[in-house]
């Protein structure tokens, strides 16, 4: 699949229906399609995402994709990705991504196995002088480009009427992770709110008061200030005890068993599949 634009059968496979249905679609003006010079429909992710939000078309929510694992290693591999990525090609890294969770990669899978391992290369890239910090951004402006078309069309479960609140921790400028966790929240039919990176602890704290999420999901790749930090996640935890609400962690600020212990959580995630274990678990015992 080139470029972000889908072809009839890649939005039949999407949305789980014939390819017969896809045209008859286009026909009555339900799916907005460009052609090619040769006559071949082509739709774009914005389209499918308006139809499917708009005439409420597309697969119940929770309905698998079928899986091809013999194909990991081509479909969604971190090296091509992270190619894309240091090129800035955001429309080719999309239709990657959008190719890979239509071949029945999890969000949770393109996150671990595909997303971090190329940021962490790009990473590393700059780390060793082998490309520049404009390299570096280029590459993040283009994973955030693709990861909203990839939202875009991600079929989400069913709604569970819980709210979540993810931030990354007050010194922490790492937005992605963050943005990742979101997205994983949304797919398991969380109401997500997102603060983004470098919030104060005492500022979440007041914003757990006034919204009352289930869950709070704090991310930190690194801690400026640990003294701080766990004296304002005691005071966190006193609201969120009163409250009966869970707190994940995540991140290489945490990963220190003897940091955790001065953050205690109900939950470490330490990927992004077992943090969509743990909210699909959480929202069972709620319902």
């Amino acid at each position: 699949m080139s470029s972000a634009n889908l072809t009839t059968k890649e939005v039949a496979r999407l949305l789980q229906v014939s390819e017969a249905t896809v045209k008859r679609w286009a026909d009555d003006g339900l799916l907005h399609s460009s052609k090619t010079a040769g006559g071949h429909r082509r739709f774009s992710t914005h389209s499918i995402a308006t139809l499917r939000r708009e005439k409420g078309i597309g697969p119940a929510p929770g309905v698998p994709r079928p899986q091809k694992r013999n194909r990991v290693a081509t479909v969604s591999s971190p090296v091509r990705l992270t190619e894309l990525l240091l090129a800035g090609d955001e429309k080719e890294a999309a239709a990657f991504l959008i190719h890979a969770y239509m071949e029945g990669h999890s969000l949770a899978e393109l996150f671990d196995k595909t997303i971090t391992e190329a940021m962490h290369e790009v990473g590393e890239l700059w780390f060793r002088g082998a490309i520049t910090v404009a390299d570096e951004h280029l590459a993040t402006r283009a994973v955030f480009s693709a990861l909203q078309k990839l939202r875009s069309i991600a079929v989400p479960a069913e709604p569970t009427g819980m709210k979540a609140i993810c931030c990354g921790i007050e010194g922490d400028l790492h937005e992605l992770p963050v943005h990742l966790a979101e997205m994983i929240l949304e797919a398991e039919g969380w109401d997500a709110r997102n603060l983004g990176p470098n919030t104060p602890l005492f500022s979440l704290r007041e914003m757990v008061a006034r919204q009352r999420p289930q869950l709070i999901c704090i991310s930190a790749r690194s801690i400026a200030d640990l003294d701080r930090a766990t004296s304002e996640y005691a005071q966190l935890r006193k609201v969120t005890a009163k409250l009966s609400a869970s707190v994940v962690i995540g991140g290489e600020g945490f990963r220190d068993p003897t940091i955790r212990q001065r953050f205690p959580s109900d939950f470490y995630a330490e990927d992004f599949a077992g943090l969509s274990k743990f909210v699909r678990a959480l929202a069972k015992r709620h319902a």
